[in-house]
């Protein structure tokens, strides 16, 4: 996603665009629909401070029973660029800042985008909250039906 900056003078502006998941380099049969972005930007010089919203929806297979699942995806996150050079001598080494060139007037933020999605995707996922996932025995999904090895096994717990 790459905004024209000379089109945002000083002050606050709030950008909304729907970006296909090809822009951010995403994986689109994991990333399938279009990414809602709204993006709140505070603009002074040489401040760029943005309040960044993403919403989509991903698809996944659930982590127990292996089904494939509609995840739905938010992430929030402030960034701030900053026109210049960082101060001699001083490390930033802080994710939600960066220094962007003075005159830059196209900023692509489709690495930081990227990278939020990223994280809001990672993790488990799981189809319900009581999902009781695959036999170990016979892989049959029991959230669809009991098989015979899981209620022998049951049986088998209780005899010993």
């Amino acid at each position: 996603m790459k905004l024209h900056l000379p089109a945002y003078p000083e002050g606050i502006h709030e950008i909304h665009e729907s970006v296909e998941p090809r822009e951010l380099e995403l994986d689109t049969s994991q990333f399938p629909n279009p990414v809602e972005a709204n993006l709140r930007l505070d603009r002074h010089d040489p401040y760029l401070d943005f309040r960044i919203l993403l919403e989509t929806s991903a698809s996944a297979e659930c982590d127990r029973c292996l089904e494939p699942i509609e995840l739905k995806l938010t992430a929030k996150s402030p960034m701030l660029y900053v026109f210049g050079h960082p101060p001699e001598g001083d490390e930033v080494d802080d994710t939600e800042i960066a220094y962007i060139r003075a005159g830059t007037t196209e900023l692509d933020m489709s690495a930081q985008l990227r990278d939020l999605l990223i994280l809001a995707y990672s993790g488990r996922h799981l189809c319900s909250d009581d999902c009781k996932g695959l036999c170990p025995t016979c892989g049959a999904n029991l959230n669809l039906d009991s098989c015979e090895c899981h209620a022998e096994k049951r049986h088998t717990d209780f005899d010993n």
